[in-house]
């Protein structure tokens, strides 16, 4: 019994895993929308359910750097923190404004958006160290 429930409490694991790594990758191309933090958590998630995954996640040519800067304690670069949070700001102020080309009519959606924009400011600006150097250090293999 408990065998199976380890089962599927690592399959929940893998699956946030894999929403967490889609939402960050949705990221580099999103504006306002975190890649670091997502990356971290699926780093987290994959380490929990798959070492597969989470060695294939630290070893990506894109997206590890992110999880190893952060595991050494380098976190993000000034101008990348900048960036984002200017990107997040600008899009969560835009879907909110009722004149905006990108305005959510939904209510419920714009709570969420709103929640979620101020969290992940707060994620970037003050929880997740700024890394000294002008760039992150590519990954080394």
């Amino acid at each position: 019994m408990s065998f199976s429930k380890l089962n599927i409490k690592r399959i929940m694991y893998l699956v946030f895993g894999i929403i967490s790594f889609c939402l960050g990758a949705v990221g580099v191309i999103i504006p306002g929308l975190p890649t670091t933090p997502f990356m971290i958590l699926s780093s987290i998630l994959f380490l929990r359910s798959s070492d597969r995954m989470y060695k294939w996640l630290i070893n990506h040519p894109k997206f590890g750097k992110y999880v190893l800067d952060f595991k050494k304690g380098k976190g993000i670069n000034l101008k990348t923190k900048i960036y984002a949070q200017s990107m997040m700001l600008l899009t969560v102020t835009l879907s909110l404004i009722p004149i905006s080309p990108m305005f959510i009519e939904n209510q419920l959606v714009r709570i969420v958006l709103f929640t979620s924009g101020i969290f992940s400011f707060w994620l970037v600006g003050f929880k997740i160290p700024t890394n000294k150097s002008y760039t992150n250090e590519p990954n080394k293999k």
